[in-house]
């Protein structure tokens, strides 16, 4: 029956497959016509499906060369076989994508195999020569691939940290003072400027013009590819640029920005890391895509050099709108974000940012960091929750009139949200809130961030509760205005408790819940409690981020009052999990019926007869790591 398939249908199975190596090998195996149409998707990107770095893979290129090519590479000391038993397939030319760094590294691993063997001939007198036998070899792959396959899909020319691998070998075999034309010179002869010459390769215009991904990386040409790329590769859906993390002026903004103007209709956007000089050069270019851009990430992005966000309020077809671990992203800076109209807008992470003024506050004496406050009423938590003994006592509340909270957490509190939070009443205060509001509750997927301890900072600062805090405006505000949240991730704390309880009560659809839970209320067992019954009958996915050691009791709390029918339960950063703790769930999960992946630290205190014994109720238990999982919106 397999073989009455068309062809067409076993590609598009095989498609699905693309990447389960194990399945594909075995698909190798029940006939001929199966083995043609696998083996194309196999070595379509082979260096995503083999064991990094693949030495493997180059001796298989390296047999493709030309008599002409592998002479060349004999008269430079590199011993390729002239008569190599001709291949069943012509590999090179199914390769539809790869990175420059896999192909170097495995080049890299190829060469000291055959050091290893003997098959290759180290020169000792000449130092580095390692390095310039593989830029050799690379070379001539490049020129390989771009002469044998028709179209290329993806290509990443990300040299950061290949450039940080191979200046530290300089630095090791010269140390003391060595003047810098020496470096530059060592930097010309085994640095990357040849990439440069890509898209004069023989068939490289052909196959570059159906480019479609395409990351830039590392300082090596200082940005020139891209301009070069630019002339040729107007097709592009997914742009990347990462830059070095000590690349703050090297590149040059118009040679980066020219590939991303050059684009006929550029969908993705990921901006990595650094490159403040080249910031606000590349946000303006954004115009220049606004009919077709829905997916745009600021990754470690640096903010604090004079960028602003105005040029994104006109990106109305934003899909995904995602700030991560961003420098100097304050209100100030999002406050543009206030008048967009996001209609379209269902992913937005805005996490683990810090901005210079929450540096201030964290680094300042205790009698200048202002005094940060909410206001909340004590009907809406409850007297249990409010009077608890456990509570700090330098927290005081009134349960008879709206009134400002000080805790010992929001003054050492920094996030690149608003110190100053803010009643339902006034919820469109922030610029976030306010931004949120006017996607008119498209939103599906919202990630606040979660509080991490004991994270190192910027400046060398190491802070114990330092994470996002979102605002109670953003949490009411999505209350109102986002019913259908499928993904919700934020951290919980006694001030903003009472506007999570009606997010939770309010979002009916909500599948995953990953929340980090404030000191000050770890053992309070009415939180537990009311939160556990807020969860929304749909909810599948829990993960709670919980600092140090907790009490058993707070499983039990937890578990006994939910009704949701969870599916995955998540404790990533409790190392205190022992057997007792693990036992407990593995109880719950009996009684839930529902209940079949636990995931726990990577560190914990559990034996491996506890996870024996848990596995007979669990499908499976992995420790470190965290399940994201991409439900239907």
């Amino acid at each position: 029956m397999a073989n009455l398939l068309p062809r067409e249908c076993l590609e598009e199975i095989f498609y699905i497959l693309e990447y389960e190596k194990s399945t594909l090998h075995s698909c190798l195996l029940v006939s001929r016509t199966w083995c043609v149409s696998v083996v194309r998707f196999l070595w379509k990107r082979p260096f995503q499906l083999a064991k990094k770095p693949s030495s493997d893979i180059i001796e298989i290129y390296v047999s493709f060369f030309p008599p002409i090519v592998k002479d060349y590479l004999l008269s430079e000391g590199v011993n390729v076989p002239l008569n190599c038993r001709a291949k069943i397939f012509d590999y090179p030319s199914f390769i539809r994508g790869f990175r420059f760094d896999d192909l170097y590294e495995s080049t890299s691993a190829w060469l000291q195999e055959g050091y290893e063997k003997g098959t290759q001939i180290r020169q000792d007198a000449v130092m580095f020569d390692d390095l310039r036998i593989v830029k050799l070899i690379v070379n001539e792959l490049f020129k390989l691939l771009f002469s044998k396959t028709r179209i290329l899909e993806s290509l990443s020319l990300n040299t950061q940290r290949l450039i940080g691998l191979i200046d530290r070998r300089f630095w090791t075999h010269h140390p003391g003072d060595i003047p810098p034309t020496s470096f530059e010179e060592f930097r010309s002869a085994y640095g990357f400027d040849d990439l440069l010459q890509i898209p004069n390769y023989p068939g490289a215009n052909n196959c570059l013009v159906h480019l479609q991904k395409f990351e830039y990386g590392g300082d090596a040409t200082d940005g020139k590819i891209m301009q070069v790329l630019s002339e040729v590769s107007r097709n592009l859906n997914t742009l990347e640029i990462s830059f070095s993390s000590w690349q703050r002026r090297h590149a040059d903004p118009q040679m980066m920005l020219s590939l991303l103007t050059a684009q006929h209709a550029l969908n993705r956007i990921i901006l990595r890391r650094g490159g403040s000089n080249c910031l606000p050069v590349l946000i303006g270019g954004l115009s220049t895509q606004v009919g077709s851009l829905n997916h745009l990430e600021f990754i470690g992005a640096d903010f604090r050099v004079s960028v602003s966000l105005t040029p994104l309020v006109i990106c109305v077809n934003l899909q995904t709108l995602v700030f991560e671990r961003c420098l100097g992203l304050n209100d100030d800076i999002v406050e543009p974000l206030a008048s967009a109209t996001f209609k379209k807008l269902k992913k937005f992470v805005f996490r683990k940012s810090v901005g210079f003024r929450d540096l201030r506050t964290i680094l300042a004496p205790p009698s200048v960091v202002p005094i940060m406050g909410n206001h909340i009423t004590g009907n809406i938590i409850g007297t249990t929750l409010i009077g608890n003994p456990s509570m700090s006592p330098m927290l005081s509340i009134s349960t008879t009139s709206p009134t400002s909270i000080t805790t010992s957490s929001s003054l050492s509190s920094s996030s690149s949200f608003s110190s100053t939070s803010s009643s339902p009443s006034t919820a469109s205060n922030h610029p976030l809130a306010r931004m949120i509001q006017n996607t008119g509750g498209s939103l599906r997927d919202i990630r606040l961030g979660r509080k991490v301890w004991n994270v190192r900072r910027p400046l060398g600062l190491i802070s114990r509760g330092v994470g996002d805090f979102p605002p109670s405006s953003i949490l009411s505000t999505l209350s109102l205005t986002c019913p259908h949240l499928v993904k919700l991730e934020t951290h919980i704390s006694r001030e903003i408790f009472p506007q999570v309880l009606i997010l939770l009560n309010n979002c009916q659809y909500l599948q995953q819940l990953h929340i980090s839970v404030g000191t000050e209320l770890m053992d309070d067992d009415e939180f537990w409690k009311r939160v556990s019954r807020a969860f929304p009958p749909r909810l599948k996915n829990l993960m709670v981020v919980l600092e140090g050691t907790f009490w058993l009791m707070v499983i039990h709390w937890l578990l006994e009052n939910c009704k949701a029918p969870l599916e995955i339960l998540q404790f990533p950063r409790s190392s205190c999990i022992d057997d007792e703790y693990l036992c407990l769930i593995t109880q719950y999960a009996e009684i839930m019926g529902t209940l079949k992946k636990l995931i726990l630290a990577r560190r914990t205190r559990v034996t491996n007869e506890g996870l024996r014994r848990a596995l007979i109720v669990f499908e499976s238990i992995i420790r470190g790591g965290e399940a994201v999982i991409e439900y239907e919106n």
